[in-house]
């Protein structure tokens, strides 16, 4: 049904997708998570900043490596370490490792960046480059409709359900982009480390 070229950009999109809507999904359940485990609205603020903090420094770092030795490692141990991340998060009991899920999670924020460039590597011209990037943002708007909505619904049966969730939604996004994501940089060889 799908073509090489396909199948690449619907992992691409899965990816991106499913990094939005755990950026979203947090939103509405958050403080009921934090104060099932005793902490107060502080530690609210502090978890999205400790996110946030570890995002900033990771996300050019791993997109300037992938341009180094490939897109497909760095965008595989990111999906990685964010599904790591949201399970510790899932199954915290305790603040201390609510913010391991969340650096976690944040140090593995390159899988965006790193996700746009293989959509813009698998581009046949410059129409495809810019209907690509155009997917990006349509993906990043339903992905911060979508989650906060499942976080809501999910979050009405359990607190940890939406971490649950999405923590394996990244397992499954890892298994498909380990089957169906070739290695999409072809100019890595002309990087040195």
């Amino acid at each position: 049904m799908f073509g090489k070229i396909q199948k690449e950009k619907l992992v691409i999109m899965i990816t991106v997708l499913i990094d939005v809507i755990g950026v979203g999904i947090v939103v509405p359940v958050l403080p009921f998570f934090v104060e099932q485990v005793g902490g107060g609205p502080q530690w609210v603020t502090r978890l999205f900043a400790v996110f946030s903090v570890c995002s900033f420094f990771s996300m050019p770092f791993l997109g300037s490596l992938s341009d180094r030795i490939g897109r497909r490692p760095i965008l595989l141990i990111s999906i990685l370490s964010t599904a790591i991340g949201w399970l510790i998060f899932a199954s915290a009991k305790s603040i201390l490792f609510l913010f391991v899920g969340r650096i976690i999670d944040g140090l593995a924020a390159g899988n965006f960046s790193t996700a746009q460039s293989c959509l813009v590597d698998i581009a046949r011209d410059e129409k495809e480059r810019t209907s690509n990037l155009g997917i990006i943002g349509a993906l990043f708007g339903a992905g911060l409709m979508v989650g906060p909505a499942l976080g809501g619904v999910l979050g009405e049966i359990s607190p940890t359900l939406p971490f649950w969730v999405v923590g394996f939604l990244a397992i499954i996004n890892l298994i498909l982009a380990y089957i169906f994501l070739p290695e999409t940089n072809k100019n890595r060889s002309q990087h040195k480390l």
